[in-house]
């Protein structure tokens, strides 16, 4: 593909420019959908001719990654502790083709420079992770991301193939203030299926998705049927050079390297 244009939607989405005021204004969209509700997606990111091959690709990779299946507390802090399930498989970007769309889309600098745009960050920077900086992660039938609460606010995805059915993002707007929030109550109430403030978002394939889920506790529902749940993770730094740590590349790939 000659250009980034033949990957990414540029007339639905014009994040390549920020001295235009159509950017301009899609920065001021962004900002305000992450204030309230927290989550701000951009359907139709990619242009829909390249959706099968970055699925195949996406498959590939992911049949030969590696797979996790644990419980975690989530940093939910409940009244009553409990443990919520995580069973997935990660294939890392040090693993995709170098002319691979998804990782065009990755190192395209526009596309950088509009998220520090959005998240009021400048300068911003790619992670340095060639593993961990832009990663698959694929959910088959039986597998599910139980509630958690993000370390950091600012994750940036992008839904590569939605699951026949199931692997819905669930989450609850700005339950808590800080990290020094609990919000123990309200956190119960999501987790049992209480909370009317909970929302749904059941991505399509080429969302591209901007999400603070450091104060909002949120899920991927288990799937139920094939095809699996295909989703690029795309990691940006404040500072140059940000590399993850050898305890991180071993949960997620199982190696160091």
């Amino acid at each position: 593909m000659a250009d980034i244009a033949d990957i990414v939607d540029l007339e639905r989405w014009p994040v390549g420019d920020l001295a235009s005021p159509r950017t301009q204004a899609l920065v001021a969209q962004a900002r305000a959908k992450l204030a309230d509700p927290g989550y701000f997606t951009m359907p139709g990111f990619l242009r829909a001719e390249v959706l099968p091959a970055v699925a195949a690709e996406a498959q590939v990779l992911l049949a030969e990654g590696h797979r996790q299946v644990h419980e975690r507390d989530g940093g939910l802090r409940r009244s009553v502790p409990g443990l919520t399930r995580a069973a997935l498989v990660c294939a890392g970007g040090d693993r995709m083709a170098h002319d691979s769309p998804l990782r065009r889309v990755y190192a395209w600098q526009p596309l950088t420079d509009f998220l520090g745009a959005v998240f009021g960050i400048a300068p911003y920077y790619r992670s340095a992770d060639p593993m961990v900086g832009c990663m698959l992660t694929g959910y088959g039938p039986g597998d599910e991301l139980g509630w958690h609460f993000d370390p950091n606010d600012g994750v940036v995805t992008l839904m590569v193939q939605k699951a026949g059915e199931g692997g819905v993002f669930e989450f609850a707007p700005a339950v808590r203030r800080d990290a020094d929030d609990p919000a123990t109550p309200i956190v119960d109430a999501v987790v049992e299926g209480r909370w009317p403030g909970t929302l749904r978002e059941d991505q399509e394939a080429g969302t591209l998705a901007l999400f603070n889920g450091h104060r909002a506790p949120h899920r991927v529902t288990p799937i139920l049927a094939a095809p699996e749940r295909i989703m690029l993770v795309m990691s940006y730094d404040s500072k140059p050079g940000q590399v993850f740590s050898d305890e991180i590349r071993r949960n997620f790939f199982g190696r160091t390297a």
